[in-house]
């Protein structure tokens, strides 16, 4: 089903629904990277952090897990690890950094849940 909207003779209503269109995308697109958790084995070097992987049972966390252990949105994570360097944008899609990888990030890719990110669950972001 489609709708069809002139942009000349609707303008207020055309903005309003194309703005509603590309919020849709980045809210599924922020979904598919953060959808699974997976359990990997323990890193003896590392401490864990309160609430992080001795009360969860996982040592690397999802972006979106990670953002609700540290009680941030899954967006302001996303926006922090950016700033922080561990991820870029390459077009429309987040790649993980050397930085990124050096602090334990993994990229990784499922066909239920699309790419994702893991990040250990005592990870200190700037």
């Amino acid at each position: 089903m489609g709708v069809f909207v002139d942009r000349d003779q609707e303008a207020d209503l055309y903005r309003e629904t194309y703005e509603e269109a590309q919020r849709l995308i980045r809210v599924s697109e922020e979904v598919r990277l953060s959808a699974e958790k997976v359990e990997q084995p323990k890193d003896e070097g590392r401490e864990p952090a309160a609430g992080s992987a001795d009360e969860n049972g996982f040592d690397k966390l999802t972006t979106s897990k990670l953002a609700k252990a540290l009680g941030l949105r899954t967006t302001e994570l996303g926006d922090k690890l950016i700033r922080a360097g561990l991820v870029e944008r390459d077009g429309d899609e987040l790649k993980l950094t050397a930085k990124g990888k050096a602090v334990g990030g993994e990229f990784r890719s499922s066909g239920k849940f699309g790419p994702y990110f893991l990040w250990p669950a005592d990870i200190r972001i700037g």
